[in-house]
């Protein structure tokens, strides 16, 4: 059902980035199954720098009950493979319901918890078991 060209359709305005960028992102969603694509697509925002634009502003409209994942310019100096892993990491986080420490309180063995599972979600669909 999903190829490349109806994921990057489908995501829209939610996908900002440069082009390569964007392509790895569609690319890596197509690694899961259809029905997480679906909830992605309509439910995750991937950000990163642009080649036109330095900042960006969001109506509250625009970002209500969305889920965001930022990607770093320095992702782009890595492996192909260690790029998909962590949108999928990052993907894992939503996927799985987790809480991030950004204005609450996590214990350490929390956010281990957390990473642990995110890293199993991650592996899973890049198939390292």
């Amino acid at each position: 059902m999903w190829n490349v060209l109806k994921v990057r359709y489908a995501l829209g305005g939610k996908l900002v980035a440069k082009p390569l960028l964007k392509t790895i992102i569609c690319e890596t969603l197509l690694l899961l199954p259809n029905e997480i694509i679906n909830y992605v697509v309509k439910h995750v925002w991937f950000f990163s720098s642009t080649e036109d634009a330095w900042a960006y502003t969001f109506n509250g409209r625009d970002v209500k009950d969305k889920h965001f994942i930022f990607l770093s310019d320095e992702l782009m100096h890595q492996e192909k493979e260690d790029i998909r892993y962590t949108i999928l990491h990052e993907i894992g986080h939503i996927i799985l319901k987790h809480k991030n420490s950004i204005g609450r309180q996590q214990t350490q063995s929390e956010i281990k918890k957390q990473e642990i599972e995110a890293d199993l979600f991650a592996k899973k669909y890049l198939n390292y078991f």
